[in-house]
């Protein structure tokens, strides 16, 4: 690695006989953003203490610009890596200015005051985090977010090669947020910092990191670019949380979209069953659950977000292979659902030759007395990709004894409130 790289290799740390972290190695090659993330008490704090020669390994190599910080002293150690950490309170009242001029005594004589260029490099960097303004200010008037940008401002005005930063976004505001994750970019990509950042947000981490490290019960569990590291399988298992990620249009990197699980309302006693496809059931499937509909699903496709869903709420469904037609076998099963419930739900989805078996399927249910509910927020005539054949059926459904067309919002409600007809 460049002599201005943060390397750990084998790093075992921690406060007492139990290690927090085991055998921790990861890189950070100047020009470099990686983001260290992981479950409250899997270790990133204590690599961060480990880094700023605050807390002394137990075992393993650390290496800040190709040095030892151990077997320096703290002032040459500080010229090599500036810390932000996850809050700082002065014991002594100082102002803004001060604080941030504070980031210049690693360069200055032992006996001589700042000079010219530290006041100017203390100006630079309070205007580039914008505090400018709150020079005069004592710190301990300055809310959280504020302080948080003043001990940045030190750490950029520090003029280190390495950059570690412990949740350097909290209590910040969306505007700073941006700010802040802008220069730590620009810090890395025009002054070839090489920056560890402790992270909870995965979408922040996923879109200014080059890199994401997974800590997980003190050791390294993944690593690798965020499309490979941000997924459901690892949100399941590291956070034990079911999230959907999808690639963020405004990054093109993976954007973690989190919702409380649903609710299952009081039984009605009722049982619907749900035909959709491309995503337009997911939202009803989940209001028909949580007003306490007994809920199957079908005939889905894998992949599909219908398909996805249903299979988080549990519920009875039958599903087809991706892109593939719906089959006699899995048709006969998704009928016999249909016959089972108290009423069948038609979602307004796209219809073409893989999923139009479900408009026969949901019109002979109708034939057979099943109540059919229609949900028509789009007109069909634009949802149907086969040649005519899937408005026929709509038509046909539409004029069938007991269906009606509505949109999913009355479906939901008409259902929880026993009125199907």
């Amino acid at each position: 690695m460049p002599d201005g790289g943060l390397s750990f290799r084998g790093v075992r740390a921690g406060y007492g006989a139990a290690p927090v972290v085991r055998g921790v190695s990861l890189e950070v090659a100047p020009g470099d953003v990686v983001g260290l993330v992981g479950p409250n008490g899997s270790g990133k704090t204590t690599l961060v203490r480990v880094a700023s020669r605050a807390l002394r390994p137990a075992d393993g190599e650390v290496r800040v610009a190709g040095r030892d910080p151990y077997a320096i002293s703290g002032r040459e150690a500080a010229r090599l890596v500036a810390v932000v950490p996850q809050d700082v309170i002065p014991a002594f009242s100082f102002t803004v200015l001060e604080m941030v001029l504070m980031g210049r005594t690693p360069h200055r004589s032992r006996w001589g005051g700042a000079d010219e260029a530290d006041w100017a490099r203390a100006r630079e960097a309070m205007v580039a985090v914008g505090v400018q303004h709150l020079a005069d200010r004592p710190m301990e008037e300055l809310s959280g977010g504020e302080r948080r940008r003043v001990i940045l401002a030190q750490a950029i005005a520090q003029d280190a090669p390495v950059l570690v930063l412990d949740e350097p976004t909290t209590h910040l505001d969306i505007r700073h947020v941006v700010d802040v994750v802008s220069m730590v970019r620009t810090l890395a990509d025009e002054q070839s910092a090489a920056v560890l950042a402790v992270l909870h947000d995965l979408t922040l981490a996923a879109s200014v990191c080059d890199r994401i490290v997974v800590l997980h019960r003190g050791e390294v569990v993944a690593e690798g670019a965020p499309e490979t590291v941000v997924t459901r399988a690892l949100l399941r298992t590291i956070y034990e949380v079911d999230a959907d990620v999808e690639v963020g249009r405004a990054s093109g990197r993976p954007t973690v979209m989190v919702g409380p699980p649903a609710a299952v309302g009081p039984s009605t006693g009722r049982a619907a069953h749900v035909v959709g496809g491309a995503g337009r059931a997911a939202p009803l499937l989940r209001r028909l659950v949580e007003r306490g509909l007994r809920v199957s699903a079908g005939v889905l496709h894998g992949t599909d977000t219908d398909d996805e869903v249903a299979a988080r709420l549990d519920l009875l469904r039958v599903s087809v292979p991706p892109f593939s037609e719906i089959d006699d076998a899995s048709a006969e099963a998704c009928l016999a659902m249909m016959r089972a419930a108290d009423v069948v739900v038609v979602c307004d989805a796209p219809y073409g030759p893989g999923n139009v078996r479900n408009l026969e399927l949901a019109l002979r249910a109708a034939e057979d007395g099943v109540p059919v509910l229609l949900v028509e927020e789009m007109p069909i005539e634009e949802r149907d990709f086969t040649g005519g054949r899937a408005t026929e059926l709509w038509t046909e459904l539409r004029a069938a004894g007991r269906s009606f067309a509505s949109t999913a919002d009355a479906v939901a409600w008409a259902l929880a409130g026993r009125d199907a007809s």
